[in-house]
């Protein structure tokens, strides 16, 4: 058979696999929502998604949003990384792999674990449940085709998240992630107060939102990890710290 045809008869088996795993996925989130005893004690529970987690070892894990395509400062932000020995969590557009292609690859390369904020940093929660998956996915494509590792994290844009979002994460075995430590890098807070405010709310198995595509937040980075490492706090990936 010719190559030509051959890759025609892939594409199509993999778009029928992608749309059947959609298919599943949308089943799943309508029996999760509907059988909430599946997912706490109570019948009036519904999933919710991890805000922090109890660690008696005093870790904590620095997570990072980049969504600006024409992002100017993550590079900064991994080279200070690398100077401490530290490694991070990047929650990442689909828009900002594909405009910055060779730094999540560089990301990855040390170490750092690149995870899902959707793919264009849109409103999910104004999408049907399918047009959400696609979106989600479409980042997962775009982040494994750079890293060769499919995401296991998600983190919702805005942090605007509703149980059916965190439903149809779950559906995908994925975990949807907040945080409960605000450095408050994106309301224009400089690098002193941003690494000051991480410090007075540090906690063990607290998860540290920042923003790498922000100038003052790269500033912030070795007064931040200083901070921490003097307090006694490691700094450990995302994925480490979960149960």
């Amino acid at each position: 058979m010719p190559r030509p045809m051959r890759g025609k008869i892939l594409l199509i088996r993999r778009t029928y696999v992608t749309a059947l795993a959609l298919c599943v996925a949308v089943v799943a989130i309508f029996y999760v929502i509907n059988h909430p005893a599946l997912v706490g004690v109570s019948a009036g529970e519904r999933p919710l998604p991890i805000y922090s987690v109890q660690r008696e070892e005093q870790v904590i894990s620095l997570t990072f949003n980049a969504r600006n395509p024409e992002d100017r400062y993550t590079a900064q932000v991994m080279e200070a990384l690398h100077i401490y020995g530290v490694r991070a969590t990047f929650f990442v557009t689909g828009d900002w792999v594909r405009a910055n292609g060779d730094l999540a690859a560089a990301l990855s390369v040390r170490g750092h674990a690149l995870m899902n904020l959707s793919d264009d940093y849109s409103f999910l929660k104004k999408m049907a449940t399918t047009e959400m998956l696609h979106n989600i996915e479409a980042c997962n494509d775009a982040i494994a085709a750079i890293t060769g590792i499919r995401p296991t994290l998600f983190r919702a844009p805005y942090g605007e998240y509703d149980h059916n979002m965190v439903a149809a994460v779950h559906a995908m075995e994925m975990q949807a992630i907040q945080w409960n430590i605000d450095s408050g890098d994106r309301r224009g807070y400089d690098a002193q107060a941003i690494a000051g405010r991480v410090h007075d709310q540090a906690v063990s198995g607290g998860i540290v939102l920042l923003h790498s595509d922000l100038a003052q937040t790269a500033l912030a980075i070795p007064d931040l990890i200083d901070g921490l490492f003097r307090a006694g706090y490691i700094p450990v990936l995302l994925s480490e710290m979960l149960p």
